[in-house]
């Protein structure tokens, strides 16, 4: 980690043109199943199958910049990826035809190399009085809230018998990628060098019991947060109750005024659990989230729908709120620091399988009339998994406490401000 004010300018240059990135990213995609089934006169299974088709991307990606963090810096190999990202929305301008949309989001998918670069090289910059678990607090609510606002924006103002204002978007998203790989560009390219004399492989990571089951975790977290998020909720909104983008936009006004307003509380909160029941509150909680769209099944009148989707979206924050300090101090205190890169890819990895699983499942169910099936099951799911984190999160702090009594001259009160 580094001092001074250069590296706090550093990281918030990073966290201000992320959080631009991520508005323009919210402005296009929560809407691109909608896009390709009104737009482009695309069926709703395949349009799922093209959403997924990123994730498929991703699971290649994940772990080829597991490798490239570990050998060539997680400065470059963050700036590469949203160089790519950058190209990926591109081609999403320039696609007319199913074959060309499954290019475009292969491509994209790819670029997510730079997810679990950009989180170690910002924690390799970090000034040593920071905190990671502070700094991912609310460098979560720039990127999050910069979302939200862009699924507000870009709901008002999308026209799906209009395709131009879609484009005009991706164009905004190029934009906002450029700026933010310039903003890497300004940290340090810091890389562990290891004298240790094996290759890092993600072979010896994965026999890390710990990180195995951090995996699993993962998978199920994905899969009932983010992964059947942004393609499951326009789906059932806008395909099977026929609601307007007006509406998910309005509907999730919400989210980001909570997040800006209750991120520091939240912070507070999740610092004062602990790993293990932070864990298990953040996936119980997205669990739980997903019982509120299920009544829309039921009842969908317009203004119904809008009151539903509003509780669901404060609900769904506050979960995205409990997991932000944690997600990125988890692997670090995982990870060995030869290693950080096959953890942090495989960790990336475990996401983008929920992502070819989420926006499949989603399509399907809605397409075929069992959304509350999907609902149930998500809601089942994320009930499970905070067992699952309980225990993920107990292994963590045993393994910090024992960390610490081998070194004893660090002092960390807590297992996540360490």
């Amino acid at each position: 980690m580094h001092s001074g004010r250069s590296a706090i300018a550093r990281v918030t240059a990073v966290v201000v043109t992320s959080g631009l990135l991520s508005a323009a990213g919210g402005a296009v995609w929560p809407y691109l199943i909608l896009y390709l089934h009104f737009s482009r006169n695309i069926s709703t299974p395949l349009a799922g199958s093209i959403v997924a088709m990123e994730g498929v991307a991703t699971l290649g990606g994940a772990l080829v910049g597991g490798v490239l963090v570990d050998r060539f810096g997680a400065r470059n190999t963050a700036t590469l990826g949203t160089f790519v990202e950058v190209i990926g929305y591109l081609l999403v301008f320039l696609a007319r035809t199913p074959p060309l949309f499954f290019v475009a989001s292969l491509v994209f998918g790819f670029s997510n190399i730079r997810y679990s670069a950009r989180n170690v090289a910002t924690a390799n910059a970090l000034p040593a009085d920071l905190p990671a678990a502070k700094f991912f607090s609310y460098d979560f609510m720039a990127s999050n809230a910069g979302f939200a606002v862009g699924t507000l924006t870009g709901g008002l103002f999308i026209n799906l018998h209009r395709p131009s204002t879609f484009l005009d978007l991706l164009l905004l998203g190029m934009g906002c990628g450029i700026l933010a790989a310039f903003a890497f560009v300004l940290l340090p390219n810091d890389r562990h060098v290891s004298d240790h004399p094996v290759e890092p492989s993600y072979r010896e990571a994965l026999t890390d019991p710990r990180l195995r089951l951090f995996l699993v975790f993962a998978v199920f977290l994905s899969f009932t947060s983010y992964a059947s998020f942004d393609t499951g909720i326009p789906a059932l909104i806008g395909i099977a109750l026929h609601k307007s983008p007006q509406v998910i936009a309005i509907g999730f006004v919400i989210n980001p005024v909570l997040i800006v307003l209750l991120q520091r509380p939240v912070y507070g909160l999740i610092n004062k659990l602990g790993f293990r029941r932070a864990l298990k509150l953040t996936a119980l909680v997205f669990g739980i989230a997903w019982l509120i769209p299920l009544v829309t099944v039921f009842a969908h009148t317009t203004v119904f729908v809008l009151a539903d989707l509003a509780v669901f979206a404060a609900i769904f924050g506050f979960g995205e709120m409990c997991y932000s300090p944690i997600r990125t101090p988890v692997l670090l205190a995982l990870a060995p620091k030869r290693l950080r890169g096959r953890y942090f890819g495989l960790s990336q990895f475990s996401r983008a399988l929920a992502n070819v699983i989420g926006p499949v499942t989603a399509t399907e169910a809605v397409g075929h009339g069992l959304a509350y099936i999907w609902l149930g099951g998500l809601f089942a799911l994320g009930s499970m998994n905070a067992a699952i984190g309980s225990k993920l999160g107990r292994q963590v702090e045993e393994g910090s406490q024992q960390s610490n009594a081998e070194e004893p001259t660090v002092q960390h009160d807590n297992p996540i401000e360490g």
